[in-house]
């Protein structure tokens, strides 16, 4: 069965036009497919499961123009989607090779001390933090998925709802996965960490195995890249975007959060001699329009310490 006609029975399913023999055959499918044990990765599984949400909202819910009433058992939609979640595997895994041989990218990246906006075709918009890089295929338009590789650094978006075409932002432990909302992404690699934080709508964060959790407003995930797991805190998202606007607001972050925020902002490397350095936490705002000796001053009041410069390293003692 090719996929259009997979579409079209799936189309005839849920509107209760198939003959006893169609509805007998899809019970069946689905009833496999219920006993059966597919092994897809969860970024795959995330895929073709917004493909799947996508679809089958456009025939359940019509634009109002052409809205017809339909009675339909939420089984059959069930089943549907089970058919093309079995299918779509199917084909991806024939044809993604070739689609990802064939792929080429846009890179964007910045540098000490550098925001940049960056206006998708979709009408979706990216704001990079320093140090960042990100990927985008020069056929995005063109892709079901709207795929977004961060490859490194910090980024906040505000992503055009689409059901149709969900949006993703894939690092190298973490993928986010959204249909239109705004949040902010944080995957520097000289952390052990990765972090979500949803500012408005509703996202799934996955790692390579499993799915970790769903964020509302004003939550927040941070993902340990050594030992894979998750921890969902409220925050305040607001906070999340300031970056965007020049101004960077830490809270309750460790040292090493601390310096590599110094590091993009000044371009400064900050080591620390203290050793109970690893147990402080600062709050601190950091302007851009400060010099760095006043923000290191501040730095330094907060737990009563003393630095020494020479040239751009600043030692903490």
């Amino acid at each position: 069965m090719t996929p259009s006609e997979l579409k079209d029975l799936i189309d005839r399913y849920l509107k209760n036009n198939v003959t006893e023999q169609e509805r007998k055959l899809v019970d069946n499918w689905y009833q496999s497919y219920e006993s059966s044990n597919h092994s897809l990765s969860a970024e795959k599984e995330t895929q073709l499961s917004e493909e799947i949400y996508g679809y089958v909202q456009k025939r359940l819910h019509p634009a109002p123009a052409k809205i017809r009433r339909i009675s339909i058992n939420r089984r059959y939609a069930a089943a549907a989607a089970a058919i093309l979640l079995v299918s779509a595997a199917l084909f991806s895994r024939k044809k993604a090779p070739e689609r990802q041989a064939n792929e080429t990218f846009t890179t964007i990246s910045t540098g000490t001390g550098q925001i940049k906006k960056l206006d998708l075709p979709d009408g979706s918009k990216i704001w990079l933090n320093a140090q960042t890089s990100i990927r985008v295929s020069k056929n995005f338009e063109n892709h079901t998925n709207r795929n977004i590789y961060l490859d490194e650094g910090e980024a906040f978006f505000e992503v055009r709802k689409n059901p149709a075409r969900p949006f993703l932002v894939i690092t190298k432990s973490i993928t986010t996965r959204v249909l239109g909302t705004s949040f902010n992404v944080k995957a520097y690699r000289q952390l052990n960490s990765a972090t979500v934080t949803v500012r408005t709508g509703r996202v799934q964060v996955n790692d390579k195995q499993k799915k970790l959790a769903v964020l509302l407003p004003n939550q927040k995930i941070t993902y340990s890249t050594k030992e894979h797991t998750g921890y969902v805190s409220t925050y305040n998202a607001e906070n999340s975007r300031t970056w965007a606007e020049g101004k960077t607001v830490l809270n309750h972050v460790s040292f090493n959060e601390l310096a590599l925020a110094i590091h993009n902002i000044y371009g400064i490397k900050l080591i620390s001699k203290n050793k109970l350095t690893h147990t402080y936490q600062y709050n601190i705002i950091i302007s851009p329009l400060r010099t760095v000796d006043e923000t290191l001053k501040i730095v330094c009041s907060i737990h009563q310490n003393s630095f020494r410069r020479k040239n751009n390293e600043v030692i903490i003692y």
